[in-house]
């Protein structure tokens, strides 16, 4: 059984299964963008870094803005909101979220509007989630709907990017004990050989390593067949950053004359889907798990 109450003092929605605390959706304008925090497994491990949101013993504490799981991109109509630093814009809820459980699914429904660092309104973006629980499973469908409401909206070319990020726990960094293995079969296992993950597409890339108690589990996250730019490009490195980034191809490819921009015009709309896979085990060991992603691809 899934439950999800909106607690609007605290500008959260919390999830729980069974009973036990999985996530919270933290949609306050204490922080420039939304993100969910704690993520948790049905025992109550960490599933992804506390920092900056609480400092964890042996946890890194670099790039302040890896919040868990989070949307944020590096060059929107010129401006970043990828970083927290000085001059970045903010994605701010338009109010509370409308939350459910509709047929044990717990949903999330509300509006994010862009903002540059001067106040500047970029984009409009519908933000619609689906969580559910199979087991040991959390399954979580996000779609983004940009809208241009404002004018033509930018999507610039830099790495500095996710549509849909995840920054894991230190503990499952694949350049130390944890694992990268994209649906091309390129794996990045355990700090061993190059990054050959990073920058390439592929039509979903799985994370997983041990957790603070050892314990082996994932994050897969699928790229959507029917997104722009589809299978996207990847941001996933071995210190523990996750991202979908279908923009950043000069970086990837290291070639300054290419230009990955994608630009709404005015008046227009992107839809942008994903579905992260939360599993038990290191890469894909189960045969539910990989129904989840054709599931999702159908």
């Amino acid at each position: 059984m899934i439950d999800i109450q909106l607690q609007e003092q605290s500008s959260r929605a919390v999830i729980n299964v069974e009973g036990q605390l999985f996530t919270e959706y933290r949609y306050g304008h204490y922080v420039c963008r939304p993100y969910f925090y704690p993520v948790l497994t049905p025992g109550g491990q960490r599933l992804t870094r506390g920092y900056p949101t609480e400092a964890i013993a042996g946890e890194n504490d670099d790039h302040y803005h890896h919040r868990s799981i989070y949307v944020a991109h590096g060059l929107v109509n010129g401006h970043n909101l990828w970083d927290e630093g000085t001059g970045h814009g903010a994605m701010l809820h338009r109010g509370d979220p409308v939350v459910g459980v509709e047929q044990d699914v717990a949903t999330i429904d509300g509006m994010v509007d862009w903002f540059g660092p001067e106040g500047e309104s970029l984009l409009e973006e519908r933000r619609s989630m689906r969580i559910w629980a199979e087991g040991d499973f959390r399954v979580m469908d996000h779609q983004s709907e940009f809208r241009a409401r404002y004018g033509d909206v930018t999507f610039g070319d830099t790495k500095e990017g996710g549509l849909f990020s995840i920054r894991v726990p230190t503990s499952m960094d694949a350049k130390d004990k944890g694992r990268i293995e994209n649906s091309a079969g390129q794996v990045f296992d355990s700090g061993k050989g190059k990054e050959e993950t990073w920058g390439v597409q592929a039509a979903w890339v799985d994370y997983s390593g041990p957790l603070a108690n050892g314990d082996q589990w994932g994050h897969t996250v699928v790229d959507h067949k029917d997104n722009p730019r589809y299978p996207t490009y990847w941001h996933v490195r071995g210190y523990g950053l996750f991202t979908a980034n279908p923009f950043g191809l000069h970086d990837f490819k290291g070639d300054e004359s290419i230009d990955g921009s994608l630009t709404i015009p005015g008046g227009e709309q992107a839809v942008f889907r994903y579905r992260l896979i939360i599993h038990p085990g290191r890469g894909l060991e189960d045969q539910r798990h990989r129904e989840l992603i054709d599931e999702f691809q159908a």
